[in-house]
């Protein structure tokens, strides 16, 4: 009796696990497919995005470079017009300062007293140019390396997001 039970629960054992193994139905390979097709279409997508952020990024380099390029020249410019500034102002303030010296009337003293301060100031506004041209330069190297970097990280996700979805592409099968 016990090997008659036994054989029963096997005999049933083995026909429920070969239910539970019966090849899929048409409908069921046809959802697999749409599912496949699916997550196919989804990473093409995913890669086609990665393509434009990289070009956005890449476009946005670029423009940052440019910024930073002009920084440098407005800088050299200011730096250059400091220069003279500073150089003529100091000529001219010292040559008239050793002739104020010698001067016996008063009214030409004032007036030179005048220049003396036109001078100076203006030796100052040149320094003060040639500082905000260091500050200029300073800003350009920093967004020209800055826009390099993002056209370097622009271009590499421009590749990852090819390479994804040529591997969207490869995996596809109509």
């Amino acid at each position: 009796m016990k090997t008659v039970i036994f054989a029963m629960v096997v005999t049933i054992a083995f026909s429920t696990m070969g239910c539970a193994t019966s090849p899929p139905t048409f409908g069921d390979r046809i959802k697999a497919d749409g599912e496949s097709t699916v997550a196919i279409a989804k990473q093409w997508e995913e890669g086609q995005s990665l393509v434009k952020k990289g070009e956005k990024q890449v476009k946005e380099g670029h423009k940052t470079v440019e910024n930073g390029r002009l920084d440098l020249r407005n800088g050299e410019q200011l730096i250059i017009t400091g220069n003279i500034a500073v150089e003529t102002s100091r000529q001219s303030f010292q040559a008239l300062a050793k002739i104020t010296q010698d001067t016996a009337d008063v009214d030409t003293a004032v007036e030179r007293a005048h220049k003396l301060k036109k001078y100076a100031a203006a030796w100052e506004e040149g320094k003060d140019n040639t500082e905000k041209g260091r500050e200029l330069i300073k800003r350009g190297n920093n967004r020209v390396s800055e826009g390099e970097s993002n056209i370097t990280k622009g271009h590499k996700l421009i590749e990852v997001g090819r390479v994804t979805m040529q591997g969207a592409e490869s995996s596809y099968r109509p």
